[in-house]
């Protein structure tokens, strides 16, 4: 039987979406495979396709050809279950501006059926315990970012995606976001995260691809 550290978690082949009537190619033939512990990181300017790979892969975005499969499961038809597994970071969508900290993180903890303790720790992970009782609405953006990675973090998943998690963050928060980054991999987490910023490319990935035109 095939070892599990040898099989792709994340894979796309020959992914194509177009947006206008295809009139505009925002992927045009993308490839690649992840495997279980893999850092990888895709770089590229505003505009290349980052964001929309990284929709697709997670069965968000409906690609116009190619295939894509996350955890052995084509993604665009992941079920509950696969995405219990799944952790992801892409915006601050899906955060509640006039909630808290803590409720936030509630909300996501029942989904998850996950038990109440699990909070706490994750809002220590991300420097947040002391502000739990603030509302979103009154964090600064890199607090928002950091209540983001909790949440993604909160149910302990095995695959990982995030879309330029330090992307506009003072390096006090992007050192912090970082050492996280390399905990997880520790521990065998798949990681798949998009950047601009090549410094952040070579110091965090085991792999750099390049998306442009």
């Amino acid at each position: 039987m095939q070892n599990d550290s040898f099989k792709p978690l994340i894979k796309a082949e020959n992914i194509k979406k177009y947006y206008k009537n295809g009139e505009i190619k925002a992927l045009d033939d993308v490839s690649l495979e992840i495997k279980k512990g893999e850092v990888v990181v895709i770089i590229g300017p505003s505009g290349s396709g980052k964001t929309t790979l990284i929709r697709i892969l997670l069965g968000l975005l409906k690609k116009d050809g190619g295939s894509s499969y996350v955890l052995g499961n084509d993604s665009g038809q992941l079920s509950d279950d696969t995405y219990a597994q799944i952790g992801m970071m892409l915006d601050e969508a899906g955060l509640y501006d006039r909630l808290s900290c803590i409720d936030n993180l509630d909300i996501y903890r029942r989904l998850y059926q996950l038990p109440y303790n699990v909070i706490e720790p994750a809002l220590r992970r991300v420097s947040l315990y002391d502000s739990r009782q603030k509302a979103v609405i009154k964090l600064s953006k890199g607090m928002k970012q950091r209540l983001s990675f909790a949440r993604a973090l909160l149910h302990e998943p095995r695959v990982l995606f995030l879309d330029e998690p330090t992307s506009g963050l003072d390096p006090a928060t992007t050192s912090n976001i970082h050492e996280l980054l390399f905990e997880l991999k520790e521990k065998g987490v798949t990681i798949f995260l998009t950047t601009h910023d090549m410094e952040e490319a070579t110091r965090l990935c085991d792999r750099v691809a390049f998306l442009n035109e």
